[in-house]
């Protein structure tokens, strides 16, 4: 390795030119920049004299012992691993990190899935993939219930205030509070490729049973959009599998005053990762309209109705857009959950199929100009 190094400077290469062309090999970059200093100032690539005392703690044992640990532990502590070791924490992180090339990460939670709920998932997956998998899903009026609070939208993960100090990064920005019981209102709202609808608020202390839902919500806010949002589109009304919408008398109006809907036996329920507004439309809107705590409830609902308005349409499109292949990875895992490569994946297919679309159109208004001029 040392020599197929050092023949590339003779070449005129620079480091980085070198690191570049031997990247198959799989050596680190620390490496070829070592072997090339250590060869432009001996002009040799044999290991230097190394001074002082050979390793005691940090040796072949002590890498393996921490190997083998966290290989039955995943989930163990560096501080007890070093306390059980009998060596400092600090060199059990170099021992991981350097050596064992190994990274903290954090645990992710997602919702139970049984292999009966596996089950329905794909077969329902598949049904509604082949029902409304090309453009017929653009018809659809996806619809969800979310508890909003007073309180601050907080993300542990990515929520960061840069300071010299954290005593500086408590003065610049105050703590996120947190109140025990804090109020709290549930929203309801549906978005579709064409629009979304009027946001409503549950009334506190009703519970959202069948006939209370088909008053509040059925009647007066999903009725009259044959002859506003969907005027003139044969569009289909989507709702989650909870006791009120899957009741029979919700099932009876909606087979008497919509044009078509999803029934309670065909939509997979515990499938947040399958509802547009389950998977990012409720985050959105949570983050535009909780930047900051609330007073009371009346003041949260004005930021949910303004921050409604406000999200653009094309991204109530992107969000939609990305459902039929979330059903096609969910066949793909057969019920399983989709991950955070699956999403990405998703995305990304998203993005391309964007850039092609837009391709195709300016070659096609290309070809247009040059026949007519």
């Amino acid at each position: 390795m040392n020599s197929s190094v050092c023949r590339r400077p003779k070449s005129g290469k620079s480091a980085a030119q070198i690191f570049a062309l031997l990247r198959p090999l799989k050596m680190s970059e620390r490496f070829v920049y070592r072997t090339i200093k250590r060869y432009s100032d001996t002009g040799d690539v044999v290991d230097r004299f190394r001074s002082g005392r050979p390793r005691s703690v940090r040796t072949k044992k002590a890498i393996e012992a921490v190997r083998s640990r966290i290989n039955r532990n995943p989930l163990r502590k560096q501080k007890i691993v070093a306390r059980e070791m009998k060596i400092n924490a600090r060199l059990v992180s170099r021992i991981i990190r350097d050596d064992l090339s190994m990274h903290a990460y954090k645990r992710s939670t997602s919702h139970l899935l049984t292999d009966r709920l596996k089950r329905i998932r794909l077969e329902r997956s598949k049904k509604l993939l082949r029902s409304y998998g090309r453009k017929k899903f653009k018809q659809i009026l996806f619809t969800d219930e979310k508890i909003f609070t007073v309180e601050e939208k907080y993300n542990k993960q990515n929520d960061r205030v840069y300071a010299r100090s954290s005593l500086e990064a408590r003065e610049k920005v105050s703590r996120v509070q947190r109140g025990h019981h804090p109020a709290q209102v549930m929203v309801w709202w549906g978005v579709s490729w064409h629009g979304v609808t009027q946001i409503h608020f549950c009334e506190k202390g009703v519970k959202t049973g069948a006939r209370v839902y088909q008053n509040s919500v059925l009647n007066p806010l999903v009725k009259p959009l044959s002859d506003t949002l969907f005027e003139g589109i044969d569009w289909v009304f989507q709702q989650d599998s909870a006791p009120g919408h899957k009741a029979k008398t919700t099932q009876e109006w909606l087979e008497n005053n919509v044009p078509n809907f999803i029934k309670a036996s065909d939509w997979s329920s515990a499938s947040p990762d399958l509802n547009p507004l389950d998977y990012g439309l409720w985050n959105i809107l949570e983050e535009r309209a909780c930047k900051k705590r609330h007073a009371n409830l009346e003041s949260l609902k004005r930021s949910i109705v303004k921050a409604a308005a406000e999200i653009p349409l094309e991204t109530i499109r992107t969000c939609i857009e990305q459902w039929p292949e979330r059903l096609r990875r969910c066949i793909e895992k057969e019920g399983g959950i989709l991950s955070k490569i699956d999403m990405v994946r998703i995305v990304i297919m998203y993005t391309l199929q964007i850039y092609k679309y837009n391709y195709c159109t300016n070659a096609l208004f290309l070809s247009n100009v040059r026949l007519k001029y």
